[in-house]
């Protein structure tokens, strides 16, 4: 469906006469539709997510009216849809419209476009009181101390105690949203959990407009190599930054010790520091979030939209300093995927299947993002079964699967890649744990969830009795085996591995080394061998700083002590500088001397 511009305009008018307040929603600049309604969906009544309120067309406007009651004191959440079947609606592929029901409001108006974030001018956001930060730590030392799974996974109580005692100390004086933000993100690093963070994802406009949408972003790629900051793909006007130029300062500030910086508020599991690393990168691409774009700007802020970079280029000793100015995200992946024909432009286009020489075919799984934010929309069954029936039709002998850029997703993927790759299923060694059996209710009310009580809320243990300060729930992590009625590839499989490969990605590395399905090639995973906390994943906002924090609540426990690693490849692959100038792929070169050599 080609891009449909709205421009969005919200009144709020409070009608106390009749106990509402009513809502006025205009949308405008709506071409034509196809015979589709414009619709609404939300999270208070009488808005629903699960179906739409159709809005009418007024002149060159859409518009509709809705009540809501005047009691309630709110964020409200919503989106607009374009559908003709409302069980198959075209929703805007941005996170959540917001509007605070306050009850008696005067008039609102709030200008939007499709597709396009809902921002506000953080130059006139105020600090948040100290009041309110007693009260958001609290939340957080709850969650911390009785919630998370791994709070001791890796850390002793003196540990713990002092990165909560450091943030209560920060949260002891009114805070701008940045700075709590960065306090809060120091707190989840020192967890060592890939899946505890400030969220990238799921942050309501203020922060969402701080963190993603401001020109503050560096006008390139690159990753580390070493200690090196290596150019890869330039957004800027300025044609020295050439692929392999070496980044030494960014404001006469060494990148090693921004890296160093930014490193103390990323969140990786245990000590899998190349991990770590890796999340410090910029890749640029629209459908990801890197750590090192939301850090930078909060740690070392940029003014003027400007920054001056010390460079040296490739094979050369003189340094350089060269201005540049900063970008959007949006900015910056428009520019590059003009620039760069192969740069991806959606999560589908992180999928590809190609056939390599007369005998090896190769599987580019570079993404199992099924759900959520600019979701891969590939119908991943239908590629699978498309694949593996050429594999068979050509008698492909060698199969090499690279998941290099892959940091997870659905579970169901990776179950329908494996059912092409073994008979059999694969059963962990682990056990499910938890710190508690009934979710505190003082939680509750700032959770966001699925339902009105979910699973996770009231357990019940087969066994009541803790261990370690756990309760423990094989039940949860063993499953029946399944029937695979598939035709199974009888060749010789190859996995190619990355830092990157984080979650559902890190399980997948995993089972195919310690199942035999085929050597691993590449580099360690991110994730951990003694498990990691996933699977059920809430969303913790706190009331006073909107700050929403991603954390598990049940952990997956290796049975027997595993080292503090991810998976490691069965060959290691090392880069140097001209290979990346050069394009070289390593660890591809690599694969097929192995399958050549046989």
């Amino acid at each position: 469906m080609k891009k449909i511009v709205f421009t969005i305009i919200i009144w709020v008018i409070s009608l106390n006469s009749n106990g509402q307040t009513s809502v006025q929603f205009i949308v405008n600049d709506i071409p034509e539709t196809n015979n589709e309604y414009v619709g609404i969906r939300g999270n208070i009544a009488p808005l629903d997510w699960s179906k739409s309120l159709v809005l009418k067309r007024e002149g060159e406007a859409f518009v509709i009216d809705i009540n809501f009651d005047s009691d309630v004191k709110k964020e409200l959440e919503f989106k607009f849809v374009l559908f003709t079947d409302d069980n198959q609606a075209t929703w805007e592929n941005t996170t959540n419209r917001t509007l605070l029901l306050q009850g008696n409001q005067t008039k609102q108006i709030s200008d939007n476009r499709w597709n396009i974030e809902q921002l506000i001018d953080i130059s006139t956001l105020g600090k948040i009181d100290k009041q309110g930060l007693k009260e958001d730590f609290e939340l957080i030392k709850k969650m911390v101390l009785d919630v998370h799974p791994g709070t001791y996974r890796y850390n002793n109580k003196e540990d713990i105690q002092y990165a909560l005692d450091e943030l209560e100390n920060k949260f002891s004086e009114p805070l701008t949203h940045q700075e709590a933000y960065l306090g809060i993100s120091k707190l989840t690093a020192q967890l060592k959990c890939d899946h505890t963070k400030a969220g990238f994802n799921n942050q309501g406009k203020v922060i969402n407009s701080i963190i993603h949408h401001q020109a503050d972003k560096i006008p390139f790629t690159f990753v580390w190599l070493d200690n090196d900051m290596l150019v890869l793909q330039n957004a800027s006007k300025n044609e020295l930054l050439q692929r392999g130029t070496k980044v030494l300062a960014i404001n006469q500030i060494p990148v090693i010790d921004i890296r160093n910086e930014i490193i103390k508020h990323v969140g990786a599991d245990g000590a899998t520091d190349n991990n770590r690393v890796y999340k410090t990168q910029v890749n640029g691409y629209d459908f990801r979030y890197n750590a090192f774009d939301i850090f930078y700007p909060l740690l070392y802020p940029v003014n003027n939209q400007s920054i001056t970079l010390e460079i040296q280029q490739a094979n050369q000793q003189e340094t350089s300093f060269v201005e540049v100015s900063t970008l959007t995200r949006e900015d910056r992946f428009e520019i590059l995927a003009e620039r760069y024909e192969s740069f991806p432009k959606t999560r589908d286009d992180m999928w590809k299947y190609e056939v390599l020489s007369e005998n090896t075919a190769m599987l580019t799984l570079n993404s199992f993002g099924l759900y959520g934010w600019k979701a891969m929309t590939i119908d991943y069954k239908a590629f699978l079964a498309e694949a593996f029936e050429n594999i068979r039709a050509r008698k492909i002998e060698h199969l090499i699967i690279d998941i290099r850029e892959n940091n997870g997703g659905n579970d169901e993927i990776a179950k329908e890649l494996f059912s092409y790759l073994s008979q059999s299923d694969f059963q962990f060694e682990r056990e499910g744990r938890t710190r508690y059996i009934h979710f505190p209710e003082s939680l509750k009310p700032h959770i966001r969830t699925w339902g009105d009580s979910p699973w996770y809320y009231h357990l019940n243990p087969k066994n009541p009795e803790t261990q370690d300060g756990y309760y423990i729930f094989k039940e949860h992590f063993s499953s029946r085996p399944s029937k695979n009625t598939k035709k199974i590839f009888k060749g010789k499989s190859y996995l190619i591995t990355s830092s990157a490969n984080t979650s559902l990605a890190f399980y997948t590395a995993y089972r195919f080394k310690y199942q035999n399905i085929g050597k691993v090639i590449g580099q360690e995973t991110g994730g951990n061998l003694n498990d990691i906390n996933g699977g059920q994943i809430i969303f913790l906002t706190l009331p006073n700083s909107g700050i929403e924090i991603d954390f598990p609540v049940m952990g997956g426990f290796s049975i027997s002590k595993q080292a503090n690693t991810g998976v490691q490849p069965d060959i290691m692959i090392e880069y140097n500088i001209d290979d990346i100038i050069n394009h070289t792929d390593v660890a591809l070169e690599k694969t097929l001397e192995i399958i050549k050599n046989q």
